[in-house]
């Protein structure tokens, strides 16, 4: 089992931060894994919502799906891959601080396969990237992307 947790300060208020994560449309901004991201449904994203998402990892492309667990804006985001190669949930929790937003990131993930042989460098490489995509998302939201 892979367990991560980080944290950003983002220079925007908490509802701004969240519209903007819990928009899953927006992972390709921000997670440089992800190519791409499409609806299963024409319903708006919420608890229960599907997506499926297009990625590559390690140089491998990995096609899966994405289920809204939490949604209670403006403070929770959550997530799960439903169809994958690694079982992952995902949980951003928003607190304002000051005139910004601490974001905290907390998440596990179960790999099979392949990726269940190589767990312990893999759980490296999967915080590692989760943290670079905390900075992109730091940035993007910082320079005003919508």
């Amino acid at each position: 089992m892979i367990n991560f947790e980080i944290s950003v300060l983002i220079d925007q208020p908490v509802e701004v931060v969240f519209a903007f994560l819990s928009d899953p449309l927006n992972l390709p901004k921000w997670q440089k894994m992800v190519a791409k991201i499409e609806p299963v449904s024409s319903v708006p994203a919420g608890v229960g919502s599907r997506f499926n998402v297009h990625s590559k990892f390690l140089g491998r492309k990995i096609d899966g799906v994405m289920e809204i667990t939490d949604y209670e804006a403006p403070a929770k985001f959550g997530f799960k891959n439903v169809a994958g190669p690694m079982q992952v949930r995902a949980t951003a929790t928003l607190k304002t601080a000051g005139t910004g937003t601490k974001l905290t990131l907390n998440g596990q993930g179960e790999p099979a396969g392949m990726f269940k042989l190589a767990e312990g460098a893999l759980a490296a490489q999967v915080k590692s990237q989760m943290e670079e995509n905390l900075k992109r998302l730091k940035s993007v939201l910082e320079s005003g992307a919508k």
